[in-house]
Formats: C-alpha cells, sequence, structure tokens
C-alpha cells in the first residue's frame, strides 16, 4: 500500500517540480566526489598511524568544509551543464537547463553557490578553502570557459577530471593533517597512496565520456573516444586499473586492494566485449564499491548517500518516469 502511494500516487507530480532547483546541482555526481575525500582522510589516518576504521565522530569543521565543496562543486555542474546544451539534448540526458529552467536562472544559481560555497570554505578553514578553489579554477574556468576549454580537447578534458580527484584526494587529507605535527607530510607516501585511487578515478572519468559520442560529436567536442577510438579508450582504461591494483596490493591497502579487485573485472568485460552495458557497470558498479567499502571507515557518510539515492529514484520517476540512479543495466 505504502509503496503503491509512493510510486503512483498523482500527488506526486505537483510535488516534483518544486525539486528542480535542487537536482539542477545534479546531485547524483556527488557519490564520486564525497568518496575521494573520505579516502584521502582514510589514508592520512593510516599514515598517522591512527584508527582508521568506525570513525563515528562528528565534526562541525568538517560538515563546513564538505558543505563549501559541495556547493562549489554544484556551481561547476550548472555551469557544464549551461555549456552542454546541444550535447546534453543531442544525448536525451534530461538535464533542466533550458527545459525546465531558463539558462539565465541557472547562471544566477551557479554564481549564488560559488559565493556560498567558497565563503563558508574560508569561515571554516582557510587552508582547505584553497583546494576548493581550485577545484572551482580546474571545472569551473579551465574545463569549461574560454581560452582553456579543456573539455573539448581529449588529453585535456581527461587531464583535468584526472586533477580533480588528486585535488579532492588531497582535500581529505589535510584535513586530518592540518592539525598534526606532520603537515609538512612525507611526499613519497602521500603519492603512494593516492596513486591507486587516482588512477580508478582517472579510468572510470575516462569512461563516462563513452555514452555521450553521439552528442559530443554533433556538438565538435572533440573527446577522448571520438578522436581515438573507443578500443584505445577501454584499453587505457583497463590497464590504469590493473596498475592500481598493483601499488594497492604493494601499498598493504585493504580498502584500495579489496575495491579495486572488486571492480576489475567490469573493466575486463568492457575492453574485450566492448558493448554499452560493460561501459555502463564499469562506470557505477566501482563508484558503488568503493562507496560501500568507505562505509566501514565513515558510516555516518551513508546518511547522506541514502537520502540523495533514495531522493533522486523519487524525483527522477515522477518527473521523467526514468528509474534512476540505478545498479540495473539492460542485458538484452
Amino acid at each position: 500500500m505504502i509503496k503503491n502511494f509512493i510510486k503512483n500516487h498523482p500527488i506526486h507530480k505537483i510535488i516534483v517540480p518544486y525539486l528542480d532547483f535542487i537536482f539542477l546541482i545534479r546531485p547524483t555526481l556527488f557519490f564520486s566526489i564525497w568518496v575521494m575525500v573520505v579516502i584521502g582522510m582514510y589514508s592520512a589516518r593510516v599514515s598517522l598511524n591512527k584508527r582508521s576504521i568506525w570513525l563515528t565522530e562528528f565534526s562541525w569543521e568538517t560538515f563546513f568544509i564538505f558543505l563549501g565543496l559541495t556547493l562549489t562543486c554544484a556551481s561547476t555542474f550548472i555551469s557544464n551543464q549551461i555549456k552542454d546544451i546541444k550535447s546534453d539534448n543531442i544525448n536525451k540526458k534530461l538535464f533542466l537547463v533550458g527545459n525546465y529552467i531558463s539558462k539565465e536562472k541557472s547562471l544566477v544559481i551557479a554564481n549564488s553557490l560559488l559565493i556560498l560555497g567558497i565563503s563558508i570554505s574560508i569561515v571554516t578553514n582557510w587552508f582547505a578553502s584553497i583546494f576548493i578553489a581550485l577545484i572551482f579554477f580546474v571545472w569551473g574556468i579551465v574545463y569549461n570557459k574560454e581560452p582553456f576549454n579543456w573539455s573539448k580537447q581529449p588529453i585535456l578534458g581527461w587531464l583535468a577530471n584526472t586533477i580533480i580527484g588528486l585535488l579532492l584526494f588531497m582535500l581529505g587529507w589535510f584535513i586530518v593533517t592540518i592539525n598534526s605535527d606532520s603537515i609538512g607530510m612525507n611526499k613519497i607516501l602521500f603519492f603512494k597512496s593516492v596513486l591507486p585511487y587516482l588512477l580508478c578515478f582517472s579510468s572510470v572519468s575516462l569512461l563516462t565520456t563513452v555514452p555521450d559520442i553521439i552528442g559530443d560529436r554533433i556538438a565538435l567536442d572533440n573527446t577522448f573516444p571520438i578522436v581515438y577510438g573507443k578500443t584505445l579508450t577501454f584499453f587505457i582504461s583497463l590497464i590504469l586499473v590493473v596498475i592500481a591494483s598493483i601499488i594497492a596490493l604493494l601499498n598493504n591497502d585493504p580498502l584500495a586492494s579489496t575495491s579495486i579487485i572488486v571492480s576489475l573485472p567490469f573493466f575486463l568485460f568492457t575492453a574485450f566485449r566492448k558493448l554499452e552495458k560493460d561501459v555502463l557497470r564499469s562506470i557505477r558498479y566501482p563508484i558503488f564499491i568503493l562507496n560501500f567499502f568507505s562505509l566501514v571507515i565513515y558510516p555516518m557518510l551513508s546518511i547522506p548517500l541514502l537520502m540523495i539515492f533514495y531522493l533522486s529514484k523519487y524525483y527522477y520517476w515522477h518527473r521523467f518516469n526514468l528509474h534512476y540512479p540505478t545498479f540495473l543495466v539492460d542485458n538484452d
């Protein structure tokens, strides 16, 4: 009875338009943003020989750093949608800009979120705000705007996303080490810790360009698979994950080695079968697996993750009759 009400009652069609402004920021993208910061925090704690499992202590400073990061990234997500309206419409990604919310209003919202996010970050922790500002610089300016416009260049677009993965990890690392005696940090230890996660982040970000090939080609966005082909894209993605798994095992990192090895078969199927469903699985499942294992370390992360997951399913179903987000991939 309750399930039928949630799924079929007509009142939801009246409610969901009020959620458009929330979903303008594409909240499901934060599944891959927050986990990289959390992993950086976990790796820093391991380097300091601190307890690194089932951490339930709540910190207002950490909360507001995450809030500032979230608002800043949300601003870049809106800006990216404004830039990619043509490609997104062709790819039927059902984004809101230009269809339900005007470009002008979207731009105002993006700028407001940016100002609020950076302000919260500076007030909370000026050192952490540097990383958040750099994230905006890469994603909001270098990736999207002239004269850089890296998103339209195959190598640079991929590099920009990889840099974001590094900055997110660094933010998490310094959230933990900023108040410790080891703020200078062991650079070798840091790069050993970040490398397997960064390679996987880079691999998945490369694959995310594959489902958008049709729209990107028409919009003249020279993404990596358009310029170099899907076969090379799949092969590089697989090699990155294989290298990441080896490094994780050498590092004796249980989180990295377990999550990467569990995810590896999806990249193998993608590289050898080259089917669209395998590409989607190689994007969705590794993100889920990494988040799932990370909850053993920071269980409170489950609260925002579950809220976004179920609210998104509610919104996209009643707004667009779309089952999203979902872990199910069509086997036909």
